[in-house]
């Protein structure tokens, strides 16, 4: 029998993610392996973060908390603002499909910058179909171009979102530049500045948090994670701060129970180990540094970065660099489903991962 399918879904180019350590051991039979594709942060968690997860371990026969109501209010406190200006999310993907969900109305788009995190157009397809979805190019340094945005943007834009720094490209916009884009936009539009990672950012001063934007009532909705600098990717925990106005919508439409017990006491914890970020991000910049070095010191273009990868351009044939590399225990990125095919991501991982790269890229690298 012939299935009905929402026809949006089959406008969709499914998300491909980094390959998990376990494919790559049963396909190529490998004793060593390092995966540096999916922007992780390297370092073990912290001790107290591990605590926290076991304590919690002998509640998880229990529902977690819905409200999600101690991390909504340690995160309000610790960013100047109210918990009802805070919602907690699934990671910040399931916070994106919530505000499409919530704010796109039939007829009216979704503008973003090409070369960016591609859930923006799969949320917005899914939801209201490609049609719905628009992309303005970047400048020539690979960077949202917030002018080009700009030209696009006419009574049919509803929702706006501004990924800084960028992901793939590590490429970012300064504050001055945001604020001023944020002027020009009506405000019955939102948007949205997806700040993951934000932590990794070398100088605060030239950063828009959109914070004080959010306190002045625009409609800004900033996105966070804990995905990142604080190492709990695989627990899923992201989290929005808007007006209250906006954020009491979301909650219309956030599932019930969406962030485990687990993730919200890991997050409760990790937010109270400040020397566990300070010490992520700052090895991730020195090691940033070294491997930024190693690879031009092959002859490659590489990106300056803001965050906790690396997009270079090897200058050979990506798909058949990619399984050697695979080939040889390494697993990075191409970046061709973001837009870009003639490209690579690599994270910033452990020295001792990053050197582990390079040999194994100048190995494999035609012509070296």
């Amino acid at each position: 029998m012939e299935l009905s399918v929402n026809p949006n879904i089959l406008q969709i180019s499914p998300y491909i993610p980094g390959k998990p350590v376990e494919e790559i051991q049963r396909e190529f039979n490998l004793k060593k392996i390092i995966k540096l594709a999916s922007n992780e942060n390297m370092l073990p968690i912290p001790e107290n973060v591990r605590e926290a997860i076991k304590d919690e371990l002998s509640q998880v026969h229990a529902y977690p908390d819905s409200d999600n109501f101690y991390l909504r209010r340690r995160l309000a406190e610790l960013n100047g603002l109210q918990p009802e200006q805070v919602i907690v999310g699934a990671g910040s993907v399931e916070l994106i499909h919530m505000l499409v969900r919530t704010f796109l109305k039939a007829g009216e788009r979704v503008l973003t910058s090409e070369k960016t995190f591609s859930l923006y157009k799969i949320a917005t397809t899914e939801f209201a179909g490609q049609a719905a979805f628009l992309e303005a190019p970047m400048d020539e340094n690979l960077r949202f171009d917030l002018e080009a945005m700009t030209r696009l943007i006419d009574e049919k834009t509803k929702i706006i979102f501004i990924t800084n720094p960028n992901n793939p490209t590590g490429t970012f916009v300064p504050a001055a530049a945001i604020r001023q884009f944020i002027q020009k936009i009506p405000m019955d539009r939102i948007i949205v500045l997806d700040n993951a990672y934000q932590e990794y950012f070398d100088d605060p001063a030239d950063y828009l948090t959109g914070l004080d934007e959010i306190r002045s009532g625009k409609n800004v909705v900033v996105l966070r994670t804990f995905s990142k600098v604080y190492g709990l990717a695989g627990l899923r925990v992201g989290y929005a701060m808007a007006r209250p106005e906006i954020i009491s919508i979301l909650g219309r439409v956030k599932a019930p129970f969406n962030v485990t017990r687990i993730g919200q006491r890991a997050a409760l914890a990790s937010l109270e180990n400040d020397d566990y970020k300070n010490r992520s991000a700052r090895m991730n910049r020195a090691n940033k540094a070294k491997l930024l070095g190693q690879l031009q010191s092959l002859g490659l273009r590489v990106l300056p970065s803001q965050t906790n990868f690396l997009l270079f351009f090897p200058g050979c044939d990506v798909n058949e660099l990619n399984l050697r590399l695979l080939k040889e225990g390494v697993i990075i990125r191409p970046t061709a489903g973001f837009g870009i095919p003639e490209a690579m991501r690599v994270t910033v991982g452990l020295e001792e991962e990053n050197d582990f790269f390079i040999k194994k890229l100048k190995k494999v690298m035609p012509g070296k």
